[in-house]
């Protein structure tokens, strides 16, 4: 059932139109290689080979109108030159040179500019008249009468034949524009489903954090007798959640008020690091950390660093519990480089499936012009190494550098 419309398929792929070329130039080749030899006198060898020039213009002046125009017009001024003189028959233009050097004007029009064919219409005519006068430049009123023919009919052609070529042109053009409309609106429409999903995601997930929030912070009303490690251990989980919401509003906020590039929210930087380090080790994780004595990227590479550190700590935290990790924090006159490394666990959370995290913090290196890297290190741990380009205007002591 399937060669149909694969046969289907290679018919549309053929080129009719130069299925049609081709034939038409071996008609044409034919009849006036038979007419040059036999009604207007021309020598059979001579005649021939004007009659496969005149033919072979018109198809190249199809793929190749600016040798096809010259061509035809040396074939033009050529066989008005050899027509016998004494024969009554049509002149300086043959009934098939005529034809042939009409669709010349066609495929120029078709092929080139408009002037192109402008020029071949203009040099058939001077052609016709200085071959067919010998260079005297007379023609009998049997003659004048052919070139008029030829003129009146070719001005024709060349004004229709412009006019269609721009109109191909527009209908590509148009064409252009639909498919990059499209595509826009393509493009548009992700983007507001994605906003609408991150819309419904902070519903769902807001109602669930608020419920943690009040529950956790309510913990030490709700059961008096509850010890202090326990009631601070609630204060963290309390103070976590609020934190992941009020993240949250900010990235929905963000996504609703597009072109904005007004921060309602302060976001974390590197003086941030040492609470985070400590909320991780509140989770069970042992974190050594080393910053440079002065520390002071910007905002920008500043939360960069940040979310580095956060999200590959969290990493360790959800699949080697119980673990040591290493942030080893450096600076030199141009980078800024974040180590953060694992030691092997005791125990190794069954949770093997991660989610895109990897694949952000690589987003977040790539944003500010640095690269991330990421794999098991040699003692069995985990590695996630970035170096991040500092800004041009900003020195390693985090003065901002003066730009003369």
């Amino acid at each position: 059932m399937t060669p149909k419309p694969r046969r289907l398929q290679s018919l549309r792929k053929i080129r009719w139109d130069r299925i049609v070329l081709l034939a038409t130039t071996v008609v044409l080749l034919a009849i006036a290689a038979s007419l040059n030899t036999t009604i207007y006198g021309i020598n059979l060898i001579v005649g021939l080979l004007l009659a496969a020039a005149h033919a072979g213009s018109l198809l190249l002046s199809y793929f190749r109108p600016f040798f096809g125009m010259p061509a035809s017009l040396i074939s033009v001024l050529l066989i008005a030159l050899l027509l016998d003189p004494v024969s009554e028959s049509a002149r300086p233009f043959t009934v098939v040179g005529m034809l042939t050097q009409l669709l010349v004007v066609v495929a120029c029009g078709l092929r080139a500019r408009w002037y192109i064919s402008a020029l071949c219409w203009l040099g058939s005519i001077g052609a016709a008249v200085v071959g067919g006068s010998h260079f005297s430049m007379h023609l009998n009123p049997t003659e004048t009468g052919n070139v008029v023919i030829f003129a009146s009919i070719g001005f024709g052609v060349v004004v229709a034949s412009s006019v269609v070529r721009q109109w191909q042109l527009i209908r590509t053009q148009l064409t252009v524009e639909r498919n990059v409309s499209a595509a826009e609106a393509a493009r548009r429409q992700l983007v507001e489903d994605r906003a609408g999903i991150a819309r419904e995601l902070h519903d769902v997930v807001a109602h669930g954090m608020s419920l943690v929030t009040v529950q956790a912070t309510t913990a030490r009303y709700r059961y008096p007798n509850l010890e202090k490690n326990v009631a601070a251990e609630f204060e963290e989980i309390a103070e976590h959640s609020r934190r992941a919401m009020t993240e949250m509003r900010h990235i929905l906020g963000v996504l609703r008020a597009e072109g904005s590039d007004k921060e309602t929210l302060p976001q974390p930087g590197a003086g941030d690091l040492r609470p985070l380090i400590e909320s991780i080790r509140r989770a069970g994780i042992a974190v050594d950390i080393s910053t440079p004595p002065v520390f002071d990227p910007g905002p920008v590479l500043g939360l960069t660093v940040y979310r580095i550190v956060q999200e590959a700590l969290s990493n360790v935290v959800r699949h080697a519990p119980n673990s040591r990790a290493v942030v080893r924090i450096s600076q030199d006159s141009r980078h800024v480089l974040v180590l953060v490394e694992n030691r092997p666990a005791a125990v190794v959370s069954p949770e093997s499936k991660g989610g895109h995290g990897l694949i952000g913090m690589r987003e977040r290196a790539q944003a500010v012009g640095g690269t991330l890297e990421y794999g098991p290190s040699e003692d069995g741990g985990f590695r996630v190494e970035a170096s991040l380009p500092l800004s041009p205007g900003r020195t390693p002591d985090g003065k901002q550098r003066k730009i003369s």
